[in-house]
């Protein structure tokens, strides 16, 4: 269920006020209305059940009833590594990977990539890129943030990040007839790293890098994807193999 954020903490029988965007989401969004029950999260993070006590222009008070048993965290850990790629793609990843349950994204910019390669524009995209996956872990119900890390190059990722579970580099190589169904299990509380390229595809350079560090090579199949189809496609597949997906039905 969708819920809101709460800036501090909240207790039981409190009241308090939701404030700026979060009452603007509420009020035009969801019109929530006095007396309505809803869901908050606060900065600890604890989940509470809370009903509406008045929603006026830009604030919208509230009192505590209720702590709510958050819901469970993918039982697998998975990281994406994301060479960048256009602006919309990279938005469709961070929102669609944060449903599914990825763990961690690794941005960085690959040989193929368009802009993005200084850090003083990293970092000014990073605020963005952060409020999509919060956004996104609400409208789905998520509990924990994803956390997301931003790199000069993949080079530099690995150095501050070995690998040290199992690691997939989607590859579109003709003679790689390997998917992730000839991988085997899963390390067990061991992460997975699933790395995907730009439009432009991996240099050679970035695969030799890649499997010197203990990537494999896979192929999704014979048609080429773009890179945020690859991208949603590999972690909706190793959620089905490992994770938690199709464990728990899901309300559209």
């Amino acid at each position: 269920m969708p819920y809101f954020l709460y800036e501090g903490r909240l207790e039981c029988g409190q009241e308090a006020e939701l404030i700026g965007t979060e009452a603007a989401h509420a009020s035009k969004s969801r019109r929530l209305r006095e007396g309505e029950i809803f869901e908050v999260q606060d900065e600890q993070p604890q989940r509470f059940e809370a009903k509406v006590l008045d929603n006026a222009r830009n604030r919208l008070s509230f009192i505590v009833e209720n702590r709510l048993e958050p819901p469970p965290e993918s039982s697998l850990k998975l990281e994406l590594w994301q060479a960048l790629p256009r602006e919309k793609a990279l938005e469709m990843i961070l929102q669609k990977g944060t449903e599914l349950g990825v763990s961690k994204f690794v941005l960085f910019p690959g040989y193929f990539s368009q802009g993005m390669r200084h850090a003083s524009k990293q970092q000014d995209a990073l605020r963005r890129w952060e409020r999509i996956c919060r956004e996104a872990c609400k409208q789905s119900g998520r509990f924990l943030f994803p956390k997301l890390t931003v790199f000069l190059s993949l080079e530099e990722a690995l150095e501050q990040k070995p690998l040290q579970g199992k690691g997939w580099m989607l590859s579109n190589i003709e003679n790689q007839n390997k998917g992730f169904s000839d991988c085997g299990s899963s390390d067990h509380g061991k992460p997975q790293r699933v790395l995907v390229g730009p439009e432009g595809g991996w240099h050679q350079d970035e695969m030799r890098i890649a499997e010197m560090s203990g990537f494999q090579s896979i192929i999704l199949g014979p048609r080429i994807m773009r890179s945020e189809t690859a991208a949603i496609t590999a972690i909706s597949i190793i959620q089905y193999l490992q994770g938690d997906m199709g464990t728990k039905s899901y309300k559209l």
